[in-house]
This record gives C-alpha cells, sequence and structure tokens, in this order.
C-alpha cells in the first residue's frame, strides 16, 4: 500500500501535498462514504425505484474508496487509527463477499454477511468522526 500511496503522490500537483491533500482526499471520502449509506436507507424505507442502478453504484462508490482510502491513508499512526483501517478493510472485503460473487447457500449466512457489513458500516461514523475531529483540532 505504501508504494501505491508514493506512486500516486508523485503524479499530484505540488499544492496537492500534505495537510491539503489529506483535506481534499479527506472530503472525498467523506462525501463517498456518506453515499455509500442511500443504499441503506432505499432499503429500509422500501423504495424500488432504480433499485439495481443504485446497488451497481454502491459497488463501483465503495471501490472507488477503498482506492481513496488508499491515498488518504499515507501512514498508520495511532491504535485508533489502525482499528479504522482494519474496519475500512473488513467493510471493503465483506463488500467484495456480496452474494452474487459467493452463493450463499442458506438465508441465514446471507444475514450473517449483511449484519456484518453494514455493522461494521456503522462502526465507521463514529471512527471518522474521531478521526476528522483530531486530525483538524491538532493541525
Amino acid at each position: 500500500m505504501a508504494l501505491l500511496t508514493s506512486d500516486l503522490k508523485s503524479v499530484l500537483p505540488e499544492p496537492l501535498t500534505g495537510f491539503v491533500q489529506q483535506v481534499v482526499t479527506g472530503a472525498l471520502l467523506l462525501s463517498l462514504l456518506s453515499y455509500q449509506w442511500v443504499l441503506f436507507f432505499k432499503r429500509v424505507t422500501k423504495d424500488n425505484r432504480n433499485a439495481r442502478q443504485v446497488v451497481v453504484r454502491h459497488r463501483w462508490v465503495g471501490t472507488a474508496a477503498t482506492l481513496l482510502f488508499a491515498l488518504h491513508a499515507v501512514r498508520f499512526g495511532h491504535v485508533w487509527m489502525s482499528t479504522l483501517s482494519a474496519v475500512v478493510f473488513l467493510v471493503a472485503l465483506t463488500g467484495v463477499l456480496n452474494r452474487e460473487v459467493l452463493r450463499y447457500r442458506s438465508h441465514t449466512i446471507y444475514l450473517v454477511w449483511l449484519l456484518a457489513h453494514i455493522g461494521l458500516s456503522a462502526a465507521l461514523v463514529p471512527l471518522v468522526a474521531v478521526h476528522i475531529w483530531v486530525a483538524l483540532a491538532y493541525q
């Protein structure tokens, strides 16, 4: 991952380095992660309009967010930052292991997968909030 981020940093224009890069990539990441909740709320409200398109966009935005996270997380500092990184990785991993990739033999296994994916996604919310607060408070 460090090799990937160092290659990407060399492509960025000069003003997008250091703190500015962290703020820009962080804001983009926050907007992508916020958009991911559209699928959840559409399912909770049983709004099935454009359901297939929403799922496809959810997957592409999740992929983009994972790649952007690799650019944003250039260094891992504290334990909670490692926790945040691990949760992001697990959300991405559970997202990849959806029922179109793995055919779940029972509905119970599918529900466990869904609970893990949504539960880990929900765990991201306070972790991201603490990260933003700490990152901006100590700059």
